[in-house]
């Protein structure tokens, strides 16, 4: 399954002023739970301080891309 994983870092604007910016991730994981685990260690190897706003369900079919379709993207 993939999920929908938003997360808040904290920047500094150019007045000096803290302010997050939410960035968004897809992660492939079996469950809500997984995924919050991987999204943590994934913001444990950032020296922002960061914070997990959101996990959600995508309901996506089928990823296409060329590794899982390659024949889409080979040249003409």
């Amino acid at each position: 399954m993939h999920y929908l994983v938003t997360i808040g870092y904290d920047t500094e604007t150019e007045s000096g002023r803290l302010r997050q910016q939410k960035v968004k991730y897809v992660f492939e994981t079996e469950s809500v739970e997984e995924a919050t685990i991987i999204a943590a260690k994934y913001m444990a190897g950032d020296t922002r301080t960061s914070e997990l706003l959101s996990v959600v369900n995508m309901p996506i079919e089928c990823v296409v891309s060329p590794l899982t379709h390659p024949e889409y993207y080979k040249g003409k």
